[in-house]
């Protein structure tokens, strides 16, 4: 940012002896009129470089005010998750995109943005009209980029989201939006390998009625270090009196935002193949949701914690993996039970 002495002598060829004999009030008949005209310039130009400074920390203001909100929503501080990174401002920006964080969830990057401008009007379009992208320059690796609203609120119907975007997502004032882009590591990966480069060229677009409509960046982004623990089950055999039935549950990789489920049983490849019977498959659905949901992982203070039902479920040379994801960290470091019923998967020694 030009200071206001700089930015008068760009304007009005002013120097700094001049600027000194206003500041002293010097007078004389023959430079009165030259002087006032003088002071005034200043002043005029005072008043911009204040103008410009207030709407420069403004929107410095909603990028550090973003990045404090999303390390305390995510829970960062107190449950330790290392798989988060935080940009510094304002090297973290390039054509009205500006990174915040970003956090490694297993499976998935979620790369916390801000854009702008985007009017209020195209804020309060999403979803129904408004859409939101990412995309890596030079390939076709691109995905969906969503609003970022705190983890534990709960909506329905498109009045509550639209709402909730304006309120927590959207800044009047600056006219930015934060949204959180969702990579897929390994096409990140892959990329990465394709450009030869250890960074991506990260684009974040918004859409009106499915076209794209305008462009915000690019910018050079790393993916952050993966942070995991493993737990293996020996394996632990589980049977469900209900459906009567057995699994075998291998295995537990932790992330402090998501979990993998290693579970096997007879005909599973069968089950996760295109075009299967999901009347025959039903039964084993329902137990793979409970050991997503009915385990607990059971942490020093007595509290407990359940991963949630799986979002994806592939299975690879029989072993189903059933991936499941959450908003903020928990603290993987610190689990010292893993429980299913009354079977003991897993207790710290």
């Amino acid at each position: 940012m030009l200071d206001a002495l700089t930015l008068l002598r760009a304007m009005n060829g002013i120097h700094e002896e001049d600027a000194v004999m206003a500041g002293k009030l010097y007078f004389t008949e023959t430079k009165t009129h030259r002087t006032t005209k003088r002071l005034f310039t200043l002043a005029l130009v005072a008043a911009l470089v204040l103008a410009l400074s207030a709407a420069a920390w403004a929107v410095w203001s909603v990028h550090e005010a973003r990045q404090r909100e999303l390390k305390e929503d995510l829970k960062i501080t107190e449950n330790h998750a290392e798989s988060y990174v935080e940009y510094a401002l304002p090297e973290g920006a390039a054509e009205g995109l500006v990174l915040l964080s970003a956090v490694n969830d297993g499976e998935e990057e979620r790369v916390y943005v801000n854009i702008s401008p985007v009017t209020e009007e195209e804020a309060a379009g999403f979803p129904e009209k408004t859409g939101f992208a990412w995309h890596i320059d030079g390939t076709e690796i691109g995905g969906f980029a969503a609003p970022q609203l705190p983890a534990a609120l709960t909506l329905s119907g498109r009045d509550e989201i639209r709402e909730a975007v304006l309120q927590y997502a959207y800044d009047r004032g600056t006219q930015t939006m934060t949204l959180q882009c969702y990579l897929d590591v390994n096409r990140a990966q892959k990329a990465m390998q394709e450009l030869g480069t250890d960074t991506l060229p990260l684009t974040v677009s918004l859409t009106e009625n499915q076209e794209e409509k305008y462009t915000f960046g690019p910018i050079p982004f790393r993916l952050t270090e993966e942070q995991k623990r493993a737990f293996d089950f020996g394996p632990a055999q589980y049977h469900d009196k209900e459906l009567d039935r057995t699994i075998e549950i291998l295995g537990l990789e932790l992330t402090p935002f998501s979990a993998v489920w290693k579970v096997r049983y007879d005909g599973a490849a069968a089950f996760h193949t295109p075009g299967a019977d999901p009347a025959a498959y039903k039964p084993w659905s329902i137990l793979e949701d409970r050991v997503c949901i009915d385990t607990k992982l059971i942490f020093s203070d007595g509290s407990a914690f359940s991963t949630g039902g799986a979002l994806t479920c592939p299975c690879e040379d029989g072993v189903v993996k059933l991936n499941c994801g959450w908003g903020s960290a928990i603290n993987i470091d610190d689990v010292q039970r893993i429980v299913l019923g009354d079977l003991v998967l897993w207790a710290a020694e």
